[in-house]
């Protein structure tokens, strides 16, 4: 019975030591980061996609806040997005105002993003998901964005990779 009762005090211990090794992200994404359009494989709607592209991230611990600033042909928008790296789902609004919900996860060094959105066309309602997986290259210089998108009204799911540089 003593030996039951070491080793559930022992596996105790190692856990709580495991724990808080965990309470950090196994990469921090904070920073501020400009779209190379020249490296990036843009979607097929962008295509030639005038103006700059910059995202401001604010990551702490388990959260991380992404703001969006597009600024093209004189016009500025700006769109912010939280996520909860835990597995938690969370609602976002889309530029066009749908609600996203969304759940991030880690997949060892890459942070995976899976958004669902259900859209209105033609008095239709249809769920649009993306998946995005997000990692940091070139010794935390580089941020790459592999996107998926199964969207009902293409022929199938569109790839593409936007590259963005650390300012």
């Amino acid at each position: 019975m003593k030996l039951l009762g070491a080793t559930a005090a022992l596996v105790g211990v190692l856990l709580l030591g495991v724990l808080p090794a965990r309470a950090e992200p196994p990469v921090n994404f904070s920073g501020s980061w400009e779209l190379d359009k020249n490296r990036s494989v843009l979607p097929s709607r962008a295509s030639g996609m005038p103006g700059d592209v910059l995202i401001v991230m604010d990551h702490k611990g388990d959260l991380l806040k992404i703001e969006r600033r597009v600024s093209m042909m004189g016009m500025h928008r700006t769109a912010t997005s939280v996520f909860y790296t835990d597995g938690r789902e969370n609602a976002n609004v889309t530029p066009r105002g749908y609600k996203m919900l969304s759940r991030a996860h880690w997949e060892g060094a890459s942070l995976v993003i899976e958004h669902k959105t259900t859209v209105t066309r033609n008095g239709q309602a249809e769920v649009v998901e993306v998946k995005d997986i997000r990692r940091l290259s070139d010794g935390g210089r580089v941020l790459i964005v592999d996107s998926t998108v199964r969207d009902p009204d293409e022929s199938g799911p569109e790839h593409f990779t936007l590259v963005f540089v650390r300012k």
